[in-house]
């Protein structure tokens, strides 16, 4: 019984504006029609004044629910001016966040760069960066001095397929002179690759770049944990070998790691639609 009082006391008080309204409306109809002065026989009591007690009942109800319906209004005014400012706070920080991950993508890019010129890389290789991220590989770091070859394709990778799946799985892994990606309309190159690992064909033929050469090298955080895979690849059948990459990769793995360790921003650049 309690529990039903309540429940019908919160319901009228959520309803407030609507009574407070009909309230009024009661009121102005009374007062017009001059119910307020309507006299009844009942109970054995003559001319019970039934007009005042409506009319005083709807002054109370008006009065009581016009200060709730008011006092709503006030909170709610109150709450959507603390809502709003909100938003802009929090829209104004990750605005920020994202400047200083975008900033710090660009400091990571900058020794990518560095990396390509030890390696004396030309228009024909560039370097790429997996980290992992919800079970897949995201793309945070790609350079060339071709920019043809710096653009980001895809953003995710399945963690398991290609190349890039067998090095992560292995620690690294190397090969050079695969076919001409031309050949027998690409079967070749294609047929090469996914007997070494599985990979969709469709994905080979959506590749910007048909490498002939290629390094994998998985990158382990200060953990000791595998973190990500670093890509070298050159359209030139020999390009580069793996013991010349290993011996570059000495003089900037540290800050290379740093920055792959600190790299949280994957998730804040994709919930703010931004391309990694």
């Amino acid at each position: 019984m309690r529990n039903q009082i309540k429940n019908l006391i919160d319901w009228l008080f959520d309803k407030s504006s609507y009574i407070a309204s009909i309230s009024f409306v009661l009121l102005t109809i009374i007062d017009i029609s001059n119910l307020n002065e309507w006299t009844i026989n009942v109970f054995g009591i003559p001319e019970l004044e039934l007009g005042n007690f409506l009319y005083y009942t709807s002054v109370v109800l008006a009065l009581i629910f016009g200060v709730k319906a008011i006092s709503s209004q006030v909170e709610n005014t109150s709450l959507e001016s603390k809502n709003k400012e909100q938003s802009e706070k929090i829209r104004d920080l990750e605005n920020s966040l994202s400047e200083v991950v975008n900033e710090t993508n660009e400091l990571f890019n900058s020794y990518l760069k560095l990396l390509v010129k030890n390696l004396n890389f030309t228009h024909n290789e560039r370097i790429s960066v997996y980290k992992t991220y919800n079970n897949e590989f995201r793309l945070i770091g790609r350079t060339s001095v071709n920019p043809n070859l710096a653009k980001r394709g895809r953003t995710s990778y399945p963690i398991a397929d290609g190349f890039i799946g067998k090095g992560w799985a292995e620690g690294e892994f190397f090969i050079q002179d695969l076919p001409i990606a031309s050949a027998s309309n690409g079967k070749t190159y294609y047929n090469q690759i996914n007997r070494i690992n599985n990979i969709p064909k469709n994905v080979i033929d959506n590749l910007n770049m048909k490498s002939r050469n290629f390094f994998i090298y998985r990158i382990n955080g200060f953990d000791n944990s595998p973190k990500a895979v670093l890509v070298f690849e050159s359209l030139e059948p020999k390009a580069f070998t793996k013991e010349h990459i290993i011996e570059k990769l000495a003089g900037v793995k540290q800050p290379l790691v740093m920055f792959i360790e600190k790299n949280n921003g994957v998730k804040l650049l994709e919930n703010n639609a931004l391309n990694l």
